[in-house]
Order: C-alpha cells, then sequence, then structure tokens
C-alpha cells in the first residue's frame, strides 16, 4: 500500500504529540518528521522529501506563511496543509498565495484532518468550513464591487437599482430616496443605458445576473 509521507511543523511539542499519535492510527499515513520552526522545516523537508507538510501560521521567527512559500520553492512537489487556531482573512489569503493547497483549523475532527492531508495528497484543495465562508463571502463581495466598477453606476443609482429590485415603484423610489419622480426616472433611464436594457424588468434581472443586488 502506498502510503503518505506526512511532515509536521510546529512550535509546539503537545501539538506535534497529537498528531503523531493521530497518523499512528491510519495505515495510509506516515509520520517522517517534525520541526518546531521554519529553519529546521526547511532542513528537514530537503531530507525527508514528504508528500504532505502540516504546517502552522503563526511561529517563533518566520511565519507559517513565508515558510509556505520557501517550502514550496524548495520541495515544489509537496503539497502544504496549514493547520492553525486562526481563521483571519489575512492568515488564509496570504497562505493560498503562498502556495499552500489547504487551510484547516485545529479544532477540525480526527476524520476532517486526515482527509484533508488525503485531498491534498490527490492534488485538491481543501478548507475548512468556517475557512470557506469567509472564502466565499469575501469573493462575492469582489465580485459584486467589481461588477459595480464595471458599470460605472452612482452610489444614488445603485441605490435606486436595489429599490427596483426589491419592487418599489417610481413613487415609493423617489420617497426612499427624498427625489423627485422627475429625477428618479431620469436615473432610472441612465441606469437602463449603462446596463444596455429597456425595461424595469431587465434591469432587475441584470442587476441579479451581474451581482450588483
Amino acid at each position: 500500500m502506498e502510503r503518505i509521507r506526512v511532515m509536521v511543523v510546529d512550535d509546539h511539542p503537545v501539538v506535534r504529540q497529537g498528531l503523531r499519535s493521530l497518523l499512528s492510527n491510519y495505515p495510509d499515513l506516515i509520520l517522517v518528521g517534525e520541526a518546531e520552526g521554519s529553519p529546521s522545516a526547511l532542513d528537514l523537508a530537503e531530507r525527508v522529501a514528504p508528500d504532505v507538510i502540516l504546517l502552522d501560521i503563526r511561529m517563533p521567527g518566520m511565519s507559517g506563511v513565508e515558510t509556505a512559500r520557501l517550502l514550496c520553492r524548495q520541495c515544489p512537489r509537496a503539497k502544504i496543509l496549514m493547520l492553525t487556531s486562526f481563521d483571519d482573512q489575512e492568515y488564509v489569503a496570504g497562505a493560498l498565495q503562498a502556495g499552500a493547497h489547504g487551510y484547516i483549523l485545529k479544532s477540525a475532527s480526527d476524520e476532517m484532518l486526515v482527509s484533508a492531508v488525503r485531498a491534498v495528497y490527490r492534488g485538491e484543495r481543501v478548507l475548512s468550513p468556517t475557512v470557506m465562508d469567509r472564502v466565499v463571502h469575501e469573493f462575492t463581495e469582489y465580485s459584486r464591487e467589481r461588477a459595480q466598477r464595471q458599470t460605472g453606476l452612482s452610489d444614488d443609482e445603485r441605490r435606486i437599482l436595489h429599490l427596483l429590485a426589491a419592487g418599489a415603484s417610481n413613487p415609493k423610489i423617489a420617497a426612499e430616496m427624498y427625489l423627485s419622480e422627475t429625477t428618479v426616472k431620469r436615473k432610472l433611464q441612465d441606469i437602463f443605458e449603462k446596463l444596455d436594457v429597456t425595461t424595469r424588468a431587465q434591469a432587475a434581472a441584470e442587476a441579479v445576473r451581474r451581482g450588483l443586488v
């Protein structure tokens, strides 16, 4: 049976001991080395040629993100799986940009962690559920902001579009925004031109399609 060679990098001995014990329960996984920080991790990885590296993100000295970047250059065949207690968006983005294949929280179950190790070994990307929620939220917000920039809609126009998509009539929009109905009609025409539509229903549908509302 092909065994997945796993290396652990964490500055806490208790964490390393726990992972050592966990991995010993699975015959397809083998622990080939442990390191407590970046310098020893870089040296060890070159010697033991791991398939998967479990890497903490906050360690004394060099951060896990920078360590991941160096390990990716030094051992391009190894898959890096961040294993940390922190789900801060900056850490997640930094780790993935550095080349990590996955980001798992230490609160994950043993089964989830082992599944993640096997998944990254196969070349898959893995994120803890809470981390995935954050990533999806950030992507959605980014997509919406990008779509808004591309359409060239002003703040007032975006708000009118939100109200229109919610079913508000021109008088309702005017009252909500303290505008005259004439101004609302003019702004709606500008919105239609920017979205390349001719009706309210088309504008609402296009707003949803582009993620504007």
